[in-house]
């Protein structure tokens, strides 16, 4: 296959691209158990985690329920600069294997833990503990995985390559709504008394099994190169603050549409239809499970289309399609069609956000020379999801439980694109651009 140029630092070196079919699926899979294990939590606080966990099951005890989950996406910022630190020191794999245990480790002592009915506030200060250790250990997963691929991606191909481990997160998402979907259809009382615990303790095996597929893989050319040729940064996030304090906050910038949008769909959108619209559980779960399948082959199609068209067409598409169908989403919702639900999910998830989203990883790594590229993408990404994407649940609740009405919401998530948008524009168009051209122009 053709040689690209390497850039670290303003040091070019050409280095051969071998696809590594291993480092795609290992890098995949892992993606995929990872965000198995931090979905299951989204979907645990919409569905059973405020009469479990808060002792009350109103707008009040989802509120707390959502409340918890936001504070996972305030703890994965510590996890971008931890392991943005490590993965641009001590290199990319390393990092994966360490986050892979944390998230297993944390997601299986959740399915063990007392409810409140037995250990009262002990339950939910618990709750909290491991999932900010959860947030920590999937705050460096994103950029590790993804750059592993982005890395190895031969000339005109890093948005294919950059969505090939980011649709982990749609299988991850559809693995952890398929089996909450078993689940549920269990008898209410044995499902609110143990049968929630059952696919959090699955996650011991399934991130065993994926530990043991990651070991085998290779770290990425561009960092080997750098590592052979001491030519490693020993602070790269100061180094990014210092050099590229522009491309941390585009990045930022970048993910708050999908931040809002997807949670809004994946969890507020979930409680939202069983809570205010009495639409059934099973009913909503299988509509994710659904979309969440069709993310698997659409993320890496529009990556692969961005390469095509651009970073910033594709992404526009995406953002002007969400900002359409931001409330024709909620009045299909609203219908209470069966049908109509699984269309309103479909168009959400694999068609709107993806748009977006499926380009993102190769948009976000192409802002960073890869001295610190680690550290950037991880630390502009994690911000934006502490800041847009934890708070995205609680806050449509609250809006519908002021307003009585959807409407704030849609118009939050519209927003949300406005911002993207200009983000993506404040840069430059990257897909054309050669490895060594990356990061050249500090901003």
């Amino acid at each position: 296959m053709t040689g690209v140029s390497v850039a670290d630092g303003g040091a070019v070196a050409t280095q051969p691209v071998r696809t590594d079919r291993r480092t795609m699926v290992a890098s995949t899979m892992g993606t995929a158990l990872e965000w198995y294990d931090f979905n299951l939590y989204g979907l645990a606080s919409a569905l059973i985690f405020g009469p479990l966990f808060f002792g009350s099951s109103s707008v009040g005890g989802t509120l707390a329920s959502f409340a918890t989950f936001g504070v996972g996406f305030a703890a994965r910022p510590i996890g971008g600069v931890i392991f943005g630190h490590l993965g641009d020191r001590i290199g990319r794999k390393q990092v994966l294997l360490i986050t892979m245990l944390g998230m297993g480790l944390t997601t299986t002592l959740i399915g063990v833990l007392p409810t409140h009915a037995t250990a009262g506030v002990w339950a939910p200060i618990l709750l909290v503990t491991l999932r900010i250790f959860q947030g920590i250990a999937v705050g460096g997963e994103f950029a590790g995985a993804t750059l592993l691929t982005v890395e190895n991606a031969p000339p005109g191909r890093r948005g294919l390559f950059g969505a090939v481990p980011a649709m982990g997160t749609g299988a991850g998402f559809l693995l952890a709504t398929g089996v909450f979907a078993l689940v549920s259809m269990m008898p209410e009382s044995a499902f609110n008394s143990w049968g929630w615990r059952l696919p959090f303790l699955a996650s011991a095996l399934l991130v065993l099994f994926g530990v043991l597929v990651r070991r085998g893989i290779k770290e990425t050319p561009v960092f080997a190169e750098m590592e052979d040729r001491g030519e490693t940064v020993r602070f790269p996030l100061l180094v990014t603050l210092k050099e590229q304090p522009g491309a941390v906050l585009r990045t930022m910038g970048i993910t708050v549409s999908g931040f809002i949008w997807g949670y809004l769909i994946q969890a507020f959108g979930i409680s939202y239809a069983t809570g205010t619209l009495d639409i059934p559980k099973s009913t909503m779960l299988w509509a994710v499970t659904l979309a969440s399948a069709l993310e698997i082959a659409a993320i890496p199609f529009w990556g692969w289309l961005s390469d095509r068209i651009g970073r910033r067409t594709m992404v526009t598409i995406g953002l002007v399609c969400t900002v359409a169908y931001a409330f024709p989403f909620f009045w299909l919702l609203d219908s209470g069609s069966t049908p109509l639900v699984f269309l309103a999910m479909v168009l959400a998830i694999p068609v709107c956000k993806d748009m977006v989203f499926g380009p993102q990883a190769a948009l976000v790594a192409e802002q960073f020379d890869a001295r610190v590229r680690f550290s950037g993408v991880s630390t502009g990404r994690e911000f934006g999801g502490a800041l847009f994407g934890g708070t995205a649940p609680f806050i449509g609740t609250a809006l519908v439980a002021a307003s009585g009405s959807f409407v704030p919401v849609a118009l939050y998530a519209i927003a949300g694109c406005l911002v993207t948008l200009i983000a993506v524009y404040a840069g430059r168009e990257t897909a054309g651009q050669t490895t060594d051209e990356l990061g050249a122009i500090r901003t």
